[in-house]
């Protein structure tokens, strides 16, 4: 199953930073986000177009994640003048992911 199947992304970007807040459509697939929707898994797939760190926070009072993504190639939404570096054009490859 592909990420956007269970998930919605919220996302927003200032420069070379974009947050991506990742919320399940039904709070029950919260713990399955959590085992599996990794910073380190989001950095990988994402490596195309974020080029430093990527940062999980857990929010399980409200039941998502945000990831901070670092680094965004390009130069990030302010200079680029390629689409794809923008915080929503990320958020939507993100829910691209495949789960197990």
């Amino acid at each position: 199953m592909r990420l956007h199947e269970i998930a919605r992304c919220r996302a927003g970007d200032k420069g070379t930073v974009a947050t991506l807040t990742v919320v399940p459509r039904d709070d029950a697939d919260y713990p399955l986000l959590v085992a599996e929707l990794t910073a380190e898994r989001v950095r990988a797939f994402l490596d195309p177009w974020v080029g430093g760190a990527v940062t999980r926070h857990e929010l399980p009072l409200v039941a998502c994640l945000q990831f901070v993504c670092t680094g965004i190639r390009g130069g990030g939404v302010t200079v680029s003048t390629e689409l794809d570096t923008h915080g929503k054009s990320l958020g939507s490859r993100l829910l691209a992911l495949e789960l197990p």
